[in-house]
């Protein structure tokens, strides 16, 4: 990606911070999740749940702490999933053990996924990093999906600023790059130019606005050709 050049210390800055939280603080993201979104994180992530097909395996790209991978399972999927963070493995796996799942996780890098071609039906990231848009890592995507499978992405939401302290907690959830401020009638911002860069690697995309009480969830919809 390639930011001007007033932007970049806070891009670097931010991709600091990110390191840290899905390496040596890892133990720390599910507090920051919890109180950069008013607690409605988990609901979030659960937007992408209508989108993902019923029928086959789903891999989650950036488990992180192992939320999505326990409600899936819970939910009757068969799923797995892949991060780069082994603190984040290991979390998840804990996380999993206490709510009576066993975690079947992956330890690699989307731009080279351990995933034979056209295998899979469903392939989902909640909040990811820019990584999900690298030229690279949508051919691994697009590959290893079948035919008319799905990517389902859940990029940004937007905490509604029906109070002072929402307020505040909307400015913290732009500041670390979950959200681009807009409040209604635009598509999601990040990860950057979303919808174009998987158009242009053979995706049909769709992007949903799902409102809830106090808050407005997005999700990329992307389905293989």
């Amino acid at each position: 990606m390639h930011y001007p050049l007033w932007l970049r210390p806070y891009v670097s800055l931010l991709r600091f911070g990110f390191r840290l939280l899905y390496n040596e603080l890892a133990w720390t993201y599910d507090f920051v999740a919890i109180v950069t979104s008013l607690g409605q994180w988990w609901q979030w992530q659960r937007q992408a749940l209508p989108f993902l097909p019923r029928v086959g395996p789903v891999l989650e790209i950036a488990h992180g702490t192992g939320h999505m991978q326990v409600e899936l399972a819970r939910n009757g999927w068969f799923v797995f999933g892949l991060d780069l963070s082994p603190a984040m493995g290991r979390l998840a796996r804990s996380y999993a053990a206490r709510n009576g799942e066993q975690a079947v996780l992956l330890r690699g890098k989307v731009q080279s996924l351990p995933i034979a071609s056209t295998s899979l039906p469903g392939l989902l990231s909640t909040f990811p990093a820019e990584f999900i848009v690298e030229p690279t890592a949508i051919a691994e995507l697009y590959r290893v999906l079948q035919p008319g499978g799905r990517l389902v992405i859940v990029p940004s939401a937007v905490l509604l600023p029906t109070s002072l302290f929402q307020r505040l907690m909307r400015w913290a959830f732009i500041l670390t790059g979950q959200s681009s401020g807009h409040g209604s009638g635009h598509e999601p911002d990040w990860p950057p130019h979303a919808r174009e860069t998987l158009s242009a690697h053979g995706f049909d995309v769709q992007v949903e606005r799902i409102e809830l009480a106090h808050s407005i969830v997005y999700v990329i919809v992307a389905q293989r050709n």
